[in-house]
């Protein structure tokens, strides 16, 4: 009866929101995880290797470094105080060190290494996102020549990366102005969720009836820049083909100001009612 209650890793990623690749890495790294294994060495996992799971992310969102976390496993979150280490400050200012320096070898080596460490959300929103706040403001005569290599690197990252040939297929597209790495990081999200994507591009809201009608994709990603109006939104959105879902910076104005009627979240991760990526 025990080994009803035993779950594969792909179970597991989908659960936690932890991908197996990581799920590994925290085992043979770190051994913060002890699976179980079947004869033909399968991990399996219990329910209390989930909950397990469960505080090892709540560790490393309160700015933990991962190799720091075992020391924590098992105490009282509320009571212990003083263990954030700004894990997150530090891997940001390593990649822009590298930025400055040209280092693309050793940027990619770095974006690689967190990849393989932490959960895409966390590394995308504590990590990248902040980072590429970073290079923007650099105040320095050599800023553009800076964010454009670091970008250049990124992207090379990205698409090395997105090699999922299996899974729900998302279409995925920007409406309005979006930042250029906006659609790769979004891909790069779903693809952690288990979901292949095809990229759309910036595209005008008409054409998307007209792509719907010859991708026959599970479901639509929609980024929200800059530019849209009320007016705008109300004509269009009955448009879109279904089921489409709505994500980014910009659209928490829209949603609060009362423009959508689609499903709404800041980030793909964070998007409730997503089924195709629930399979």
């Amino acid at each position: 009866m025990e080994s009803e209650s035993l779950l594969p890793i792909r179970e597991v990623a989908r659960i936690t929101g932890v991908n197996p690749v990581t799920l590994r890495a925290w085992q043979r790294r770190y051994g913060l995880i002890k699976p179980q294994r079947t004869a033909k060495g399968h991990r399996l996992y219990s329910e209390a290797d989930i909950e397990l799971i469960r505080e090892i992310l709540y560790w490393l969102e309160q700015g933990v470094s991962i190799g720091k976390v075992r020391g924590l496993l098992g105490q009282d979150q509320q009571t212990v105080t003083g263990t954030a280490d700004s894990s997150w400050e530090q891997a940001r200012q390593d990649l822009l060190d590298s930025a400055r320096a040209l280092a693309h070898d050793k940027l990619e080596n770095q974006l690689r290494e967190l990849a393989k460490l932490y959960p895409a959300p966390l590394f995308l929103h504590r990590v990248i996102e902040p980072w590429l706040a970073d290079l923007a403001t650099l105040q320095r005569p050599d800023r553009e020549l800076i964010q454009h290599s670091a970008h250049a690197v990124l992207m090379h990252f990205i698409h090395q990366v997105l090699s999922i040939q299996s899974g729900p297929r998302i279409a995925v597209g920007s409406i309005g102005k979006a930042p250029t790495l906006s659609l790769p990081l979004l891909r790069y999200e779903l693809q952690d969720m288990g979901c292949r994507s095809i990229d759309l591009g910036p595209i005008q809201s008409e054409q998307l009836p007209l792509a719907a009608s010859r991708l026959k994709a599970d479901a639509y990603v929609l980024l929200l820049g800059s530019g849209l109006t009320a007016m705008w939104l109300a004509q269009h959105q009955s448009e879109w083909p279904e089921p489409v879902f709505l994500v980014g910076q910009l659209g928490t104005v829209y949603r609060t100001e009362g423009w959508l009627d689609k499903p709404f979240a800041t980030h793909v991760s964070e998007l409730e009612g997503f089924p195709p990526c629930d399979t």
